[in-house]
């Protein structure tokens, strides 16, 4: 069965192209430049240049595809507020109505957890439950998105809210996280580090994604997948370190009300340093009842926290330690100037 995959050059939408590509089925992608996407290329996948801002591009892409999975995004909250409506919410309603348009059945739409992020704790949270007030923009784009995907009519639509993702080959986060650990000496956790901290292992998304794709009834519903642990921030982020060849985390004495206040500050002038989102998504609790991905996907876990790192840490070492890694960060960000 063919799938298009949009996104596909990014971390996420790679490997679920790549996973569909192993499994026997015929891949389009649709990408904004096809020399980012020759290996897929290489694999088989049929490569359409286009973007989903464009309805007509993503219709030829989708021909002759009966599922779609959509995993274009901007994903972070530090993007200007037109580039995440447009890209956000305006590209999925593109993807829908294309979807539509050339008869696919069923659409994945990669949401995240952050449509629930307003900066309170979220324990046991399950999909129904919605905050009154989200964090920032990102967050609301991306609530607008999945709503605006599991309202459409003539297909099927689910979401998948992963949280926080990582795993090996992500060239977007842990550049990010190395750049930190290395420059401020660990990676900061805004407390005390025993807040709850959900994550999901790469690999465990993906099979996620091939689970909703042949899934039942699953029309209009969005699904939280996460890693099985139940680890606290302090956890999570010294096994990163650790998997990276970072210091350990650090701990800050300034008082959260403090800190909160001088990100606060920083949005507003869009500077440099944390701003509320990266002091949430760190200090807040999360963690989410996947019970329902279980009962309608039968999808669970397979990759523990500590298979996992043990991956990563061979991949940060094969690609010459966490100043490598971090330099990944601005060798990407060059062709954006």
């Amino acid at each position: 069965m063919n799938v298009l995959v949009t996104g596909a050059t990014g971390f996420v939408g790679s490997a679920i192209a790549k996973r569909l590509l192993e499994e026997g089925d015929g891949v389009h992608v649709l990408v904004r430049d096809a020399s980012n996407a020759e290996p897929l290329a290489a694999l088989g996948a049929r490569v359409f240049v286009g973007s989903v801002g464009d309805p007509n591009e993503i219709a030829d892409a989708a021909r002759d595809c009966k599922l779609v999975v959509h995993a274009a995004a901007v994903a972070s909250h530090r993007a200007a507020p037109n580039e995440l409506l447009w890209t956000n919410v305006a590209g999925t309603e593109n993807v829908i109505n294309a979807a539509r348009h050339v008869g696919v059945a069923r659409v994945v739409h990669l949401s995240c957890a952050d449509v629930t992020l307003s900066g309170e704790d979220r324990h046991g949270w399950n999909e129904d439950r919605v905050p009154n007030t989200l964090l920032d923009e990102h967050a609301r784009t991306k609530r607008l998105a999945e709503d605006l995907a599991l309202s459409a009519s003539g297909l099927e639509v689910c979401a998948l809210r992963p949280p926080m993702i990582w795993g090996a080959g992500d060239t977007k986060s842990l550049p990010a996280f190395c750049a930190e650990g290395l420059a401020d000496g660990g990676i900061a956790l805004y407390g005390d580090g025993r807040n709850v901290l959900a994550s999901v292992h790469l690999d465990n998304l993906v099979d996620a994604v091939v689970a909703a794709l042949a899934g039942g009834d699953v029309a209009g519903r969005a699904y939280y997948v996460t890693d099985s642990e139940f680890l606290d921030a302090g956890e999570v982020y010294a096994m990163l370190s650790k998997a990276c060849a970072l210091p350990p985390p650090r701990t800050s004495n300034v008082p959260m009300a403090m800190t909160v206040a001088l990100a606060w500050a920083r949005e507003r002038i869009r500077g440099e340093g944390p701003w509320r989102t990266d002091i949430a998504r760190r200090a807040s609790a999360s963690q989410f009842d996947v019970s329902r991905a279980a009962r309608d996907l039968g999808w669970k876990a397979r990759v523990s926290v500590e298979d996992g790192m043990k991956s990563l840490t061979a991949w940060v070492t094969t690609s010459g330690g966490p100043s490598a890694v971090a330099a990944l960060r601005r060798r990407r960000a060059e062709p954006q100037k």
